[in-house]
């Protein structure tokens, strides 16, 4: 049995995600941790090592040079640490020299005489009283900062810079250790988007999967379930379409016994003087009866899989021999019916000599299912009207059928499902024998010869439905 980078875990202790998570909260705060000891630990070297100055250190400094600076004849900046600031007042007031800038120089007076050390932010002020009546007020920062003044110029204070290497290192690892759960998480969970996959084509022919996780391996044996129950019943549901195709066969093989009957007594009839009328009665009856042994032949074909979707045998017939076979049987049809049926063409032979590439007897089928259902929805003594042209529709030519009765026309539900497989329309037609096969055989049919069914209602009333079929141009050789 296939696993994922795991051994069959089917009867072994499984992992909740609960669990799962909180070894990962674990390992996650674990190593925030670790980062957060490192830099802890490269801090304190550093300060251990004097690479880091203590944030007193200019304090101390101060404190060191105090005398000096007191008794100095002058003060440079040679005497005060490095980044401090300095000026020198006489004891009024009087500015006298210093680095102080033009507002840092009052500033520094006033926290002098209310004996304010605290500047601003973390700086501060230091006091020197000089023996040649002269005050020196020195500005001074409480910060660490690094030893080597080129670190010091480039790179933030030691203490953000820590803080700033905790974020960016803790940020990373963040990343990592969600994408190594996301990369684990989808590793466990792919097994049920493949199982999901086979179970929406249909392909079941697969066995029961196992996780490491338990939630998991519970959805897999639902799935698993599932599948083996969708099994059983698209079994049951082969099973009985195969009894139905058996019946069916078999039905259409006992209506080749009183068809056969049919077709001796005619020919019988044939045989012995008859009138003219009878004559033609008698050659619709042989035409009818040859025309229902090919539907036979064609269903059986059909049920024993001997017709192929893209193998449809087709042949050349010229346009003028196909509108023929269309009139005598729209001539059969309006014999036998309560309707008067006229054919029409228009503009049909041209200079160009067009020919018909399909299978004659799917298109004359198609024109039939048409046709029945123009009789069977007009009323008595209807007016059904054919008509046959050549139209021209996104660049190709093809030949237009169409059937317009005198019956109620589609409904909007109707224009919309008419070719669709059952459907029946209106219901309170339903009694006449109608069962929603006939136009959506026509459509497959056309659609199988690269044409294409249109249906609409003629006006007020009314419905008319069109055949386009496509032509071809014959090329004499």
């Amino acid at each position: 049995m296939r696993q994922y980078g795991e051994s069959d875990t089917g009867g072994s202790k499984k992992r909740t995600i609960t669990a799962l998570f909180a070894r990962y909260v674990c390992i996650y705060t674990a190593g925030a941790l670790f980062w957060l000891f490192i830099i802890g630990a490269v801090y304190f070297i550093c300060d251990v090592t004097g690479e880091v100055l203590p944030a007193n250190h200019m304090e101390v400094q101060l404190n060191a040079a105090a005398d000096e600076i007191q008794n100095a004849p002058e003060i440079t900046e040679e005497l005060l640490p490095d980044g401090c600031a300095y000026g020198v007042y006489a004891d009024d007031g009087t500015w006298k020299y210093g680095t102080f800038s033009s507002e840092e120089k009052k500033e520094a007076w006033e926290h002098y005489e209310m004996n304010h050390i605290y500047a601003s932010g973390r700086e501060y002020y230091r006091f020197f009283v000089r023996e040649e009546e002269e005050i020196c007020i020195v500005e001074y920062e409480i910060a660490t900062r690094f030893r080597n003044q080129l670190l010091g110029k480039f790179l933030p204070g030691p203490d953000m810079l820590a803080v700033f290497s905790f974020v960016v290192l803790f940020l990373v690892h963040t990343i990592l250790v969600s994408r190594h759960f996301g990369k684990y998480m989808r590793k466990r969970l792919n097994i049920l988007n493949e199982m999901t996959t086979k179970i929406r084509n249909q392909d079941l022919e697969f066995g029961e999967e196992h996780s490491e996780l338990k939630e998991v391996d519970e959805v897999l044996m639902s799935l698993y379930q599932m599948k083996e129950a969708l099994k059983d019943s698209l079994y049951q549901q082969w099973n009985l379409e195969k009894s139905k195709e058996e019946q069916i066969a078999a039905l259409a093989h006992d209506i080749k016994t009183p068809l056969t009957i049919i077709r001796g007594n005619a020919e019988l009839l044939a045989e012995g003087e008859l009138g003219e009328e009878e004559k033609d009665y008698n050659q619709d009856v042989l035409i009818s009866v040859s025309t229902i042994e090919e539907y036979l032949q064609m269903l059986n074909e059909i049920l024993m899989d001997s017709i192929q979707k893209n193998d449809i045998r087709k042949n050349g017939i010229f346009i003028d021999e196909f509108v023929d076979n269309l009139k005598e049987r729209c001539r059969i049809l309006a014999v036998v019916s309560h309707c008067q049926i006229y054919f029409r063409e228009n503009d049909l032979y041209r200079e160009e000599l067009y020919q018909i590439f399909c299978n004659e007897s799917q298109i004359l089928r198609a024109f039939d299912n048409i046709l029945s259902n123009a009789v069977d929805y007009s009323p008595q003594g209807g007016k059904i009207e054919v008509q046959a042209e050549i139209v021209k529709e996104q660049g190709r030519n093809y030949l237009a059928v169409v059937v317009t009765d005198e019956g109620p026309g589609f409904t909007k539900e109707g224009l919309k499902y008419a070719t669709e497989q059952f459907y029946q329309g209106d219901k309170s037609r339903n009694s006449k024998n109608h069962y929603g096969i006939g136009l959506c055989t026509a459509e497959r049919f056309a659609r199988e010869q690269g044409g294409y069914l249109a249906v609409g209602n003629a006006g007020i009333k009314g419905a008319k439905v069109t055949l386009f079929i496509v032509l071809y141009q014959h090329k004499n050789e």
